[in-house]
């Protein structure tokens, strides 16, 4: 009975997932989600790579890696805010990238640069989005 309804509503299975897919379009549109997804991958590039055994990986346990995480962990916080709080791109555009050049000290030459590059390309990214214009009617 209640399908029946639903299917009568126009609230299908297929009808769902369209709105669903409407619904997460306008969301992304309203938000730098590209400039997220950079940075989230160059932080957690950035926190994989010490503990990931490589020979190639400069990670030293202690001070150096206290280094690593203090810089690591709030470029994926910072990562995370702009894909939730769209309105503060800016300067959590600026945060990111800032990260992003510290990384490159404190984070084995910013995770071998592959790191650094591709959260210091959400930041300029999430920096210079533009959220998309209101209708006037």
């Amino acid at each position: 009975m209640l399908l029946t309804l639903l299917a009568k509503a126009g609230l299908t299975k297929a009808g769902l997932t369209k709105a669903r897919a409407r619904r997460f379009a306008v969301w992304r549109r309203e938000r730098p989600l590209g400039a997220a997804v950079l940075a989230v991958l160059g932080a957690v590039e950035l926190l994989w790579l010490p503990f990931a055994g490589f020979p190639a990986a400069v990670g030293v346990a202690g001070v150096v890696a206290g280094a690593g995480l203090s810089t690591s962990v709030p470029l994926l916080v910072t990562a995370v805010m702009l894909a939730t709080h769209p309105r503060l791109h800016t300067p959590v555009g600026i945060v990111v990238l800032a990260l992003a050049l510290v990384a490159l000290v404190t984070c084995n030459a910013g995770g071998m640069l592959v790191g650094s590059l591709l959260a210091g390309a959400g930041g300029v990214w999430g920096f210079a989005w533009l959220p998309p214009e209101r209708d006037a009617g």
